[in-house]
């Protein structure tokens, strides 16, 4: 028998964390971990890279382009982040990326043709066997990006992009099948997989590899006879489907997936040290700076009150001078440990610098707002609010838009329906963000001036410390249903 084994790298949402801190491992630690790996099968490897690469906020997309090309990436699909700063950001980082861009299901709005330099797939080949890479990117896209920012784009259906090309694939001789998919999925306990990605795989032909990604979480595993996988968020993993192909039958005769753990310790390669530092090292002095001192632990949660929430949203409230503030959970994440809290943690849990609006908000608009929020399939795609200035009365056993029981001020005032309301938010929450256009497109926004890391620090300055009022802000009956929120 003639067989030979393919070894098929891949990872998601790397995010731009060139630097290692203290939640990720850094690209010099994380390029070396996957040159290690495909050492072992120099002619048989192949890395993919499924999204969220060249979005960062403190040294741009080329640097980030540069850095997937060191690490001879093979393919890339488009994920939702790639839009976040418009057309001309994107133009420019595919038009330098020395590996296909790929992007099967959106188009430039005016005139219906695909993102220029992207393909919707494209043909690999190892040790003779043509592998073909089909890139896909979340029907969610439009709801995750800035409105403006996504604006000279539509996104058409997942499912109908895939049953065209697959097939295209074949036809052109691929022997083996990877979807590379900036989409999500959810492991629930019983270790059954569930979510976008799964909806999409029950409605197209058969592939033997899909990798997944969008959100934080790793996983490997079959689903019917495709290797799923998941991993690589911010470097912490990469995922490794392991494939033995017959070349006499021209089938797959074996396959593994697993995950693999970025060991921290990992003494960087050369190259990728020297590289990684010299586009970080100007920033060193920021990111360690003491801003000042927690004596307790503090964790985010998506889909539940914390005192980091609420924090982060009352820094956009007093930046503001507004009487309210919301954000979107989902631009948050990790944690702030006890010690020392240097500009590193502060912008380690807050993901994007947003501008911060303002605009003034009906009672009814605010009942709406929250309304929006909790209907489950929303709810499942951007898990809760965090907020400030308000309490929340929600009872989840109710009915889709009847959950919000009440809403009071801080002081608890009730609010009433047609009183008018100042309230702040990040530019992407102000643009509808999250699926909320139907209330957050009747405001009238206005620019603050102020970036959301230039809230978190001033009120940290004010106050002298991780400062938030003592109100509980969130009162549940129940949980919310379709809760797939990762941590």
């Amino acid at each position: 028998m003639d067989q030979v084994h393919i070894d098929i790298l891949a990872y998601a949402d790397f995010s731009g964390r060139l630097r290692q801190t203290k939640e990720y491992p850094g690209f010099g630690v994380y390029a070396t971990t996957i040159e290690q790996l495909r050492s072992r099968n120099p002619d048989g490897t192949v890395l993919l890279d499924a999204g969220d690469m060249f979005c960062t906020t403190f040294w741009g997309g080329l640097p980030m382009v540069k850095a997937s090309c060191l690490l001879k990436t093979d393919a890339m699909t488009l994920g939702n982040h790639e839009f976040d700063r418009g057309e001309a950001f994107l133009n420019e980082c595919i038009d330098a990326a020395q590996f296909p861009i790929l992007c099967a299901n959106i188009t430039r709005k005016a005139d219906g043709t695909a993102i220029p330099g992207t393909l919707p797939w494209v043909m690999l080949e190892r040790q003779g066997v043509r592998i073909g890479v089909l890139g896909i990117t979340t029907e969610y896209t439009p709801y995750m990006v800035t409105a403006s920012s996504f604006a000279p784009f539509e996104v058409h259906d997942a499912a109908g992009a895939a049953r065209r090309y697959i097939p295209e694939m074949r036809q052109a001789g691929a022997q083996i099948i990877v979807l590379l998919a900036h989409i999500p999925f959810y492991v629930d306990e019983q270790g059954e997989i569930s979510g976008e990605l799964v909806e999409l795989l029950e409605q197209i032909p058969p592939v033997d590899v899909c990798i997944g990604g969008h959100i934080p979480g790793d996983y490997a595993g079959l689903w019917k006879d495709t290797m799923v996988l998941k991993g690589g968020f911010g470097g912490v993993s990469l995922c490794h489907a392991g494939v033995t192909f017959d070349r006499d039958t021209g089938k797959i005769v074996d396959r593994q997936c697993q995950i693999h753990l970025t060991r921290r310790e990992t003494v960087p390669m050369e190259q990728y040290k020297t590289y990684a530092d010299g586009i970080t090292a100007p920033f060193d002095d920021f990111f360690v700076k003491p801003l000042t001192y927690t004596n307790e632990t503090w964790s985010i949660r998506l889909s539940a009150e914390t005192k980091l929430g609420n924090f982060l949203a009352q820094c956009v409230e007093e930046s503001a001078g507004t009487r309210i503030a919301y954000m979107n959970a989902t631009s948050s994440g990790g944690g702030i440990a006890i010690g020392p809290v240097t500009a590193e943690d502060i912008t380690g849990v807050m993901g994007f610098n947003d501008p911060i609006y303002k605009a003034e908000i009906t009672g009814k608009q605010l009942y709406d707002l929250f309304e929006l929020v909790y209907v489950p399939e929303r709810f499942g795609n951007n898990a809760g609010l965090f907020f400030s200035g308000i309490v929340v009365w929600a009872d989840h056993t109710k009915p889709a838009f009847h959950k919000i029981q009440a809403i009071t001020l801080r002081d608890g005032t009730p609010v009433e329906p047609d009183r008018h309301y100042s309230i702040a938010t990040s530019e992407y929450m102000a643009s509808g963000g999250n699926d909320t256009g139907a209330v957050a497109d009747l405001l009238n926004w206005q620019n603050t001036g102020v970036r959301m890391y230039d809230a978190l620090f001033a009120c940290v300055e004010k106050h002298g410390c991780l400062y938030v009022t003592p109100e509980q802000r969130l009162h549940e009956i129940g949980r919310p249903e379709n809760d797939n929120a990762p941590f």
